[in-house]
């Protein structure tokens, strides 16, 4: 079984990012109503200083390892919610369908994601991908994992209500 298959090389997945972060959100107006470029806080995305989050796995559903996130919303625009997360080295079951599209880069450590078909795919730093709505299967996080999400705000708060920035 080819684990890599379908992966993005990292050069464009880099230019993927950039375009999609560029063209939908982080901006600002200034005094003088300048709109302006938001720059996602670099320490925040090294892992520096996160704060703790609520676990929002239940017990249940971990299979192994320990569920301790950690993480801040860069991000909280109009069409989208940008978020740096980090978590201990765990394993845990997704049998509820996704509810909404999760783009992911991954900063650090490994992600292995199993569809409900037994399909494995790995993802390292650098990589990224779409956790798909509907998905189900298991998601492993391994060594010190950190990721930069970006969601749909409508379909996060449709899905979990209004989040508070």
């Amino acid at each position: 079984m080819n684990h890599h298959a379908g992966r993005m090389p990292i050069v464009g997945a880099g230019f993927v990012l950039c375009a999609f972060v560029m063209m939908s959100v982080p901006v600002v107006a200034d005094e003088a109503n300048a709109v302006r470029a938001v720059k996602m806080d670099p320490e925040k995305l090294a892992g520096i200083n996160l704060p703790a989050e609520e676990t929002f796995i239940a017990p249940e559903d971990i299979i192994e390892g320990n569920h301790r996130p950690r993480g801040e919303v860069l991000h909280y625009g109009d069409q989208l919610i940008l978020e740096v997360y980090e978590d201990d080295p765990a394993t845990f079951k997704i049998d509820e369908p996704y509810a909404f599209d999760e783009f992911v880069m991954v900063l650090s450590g490994k992600l292995i994601l199993t569809d409900a078909d037994g399909e494995s795919q790995e993802f390292v730093a650098g990589d990224s991908l779409v956790v798909p709505k509907g998905f189900t299967g298991t998601w492993q996080m391994l060594g010190n994992f950190r990721e930069f999400v970006v969601i749909e705000r409508g379909a996060y708060e449709e899905e979990y209500g209004t989040a508070e920035e």
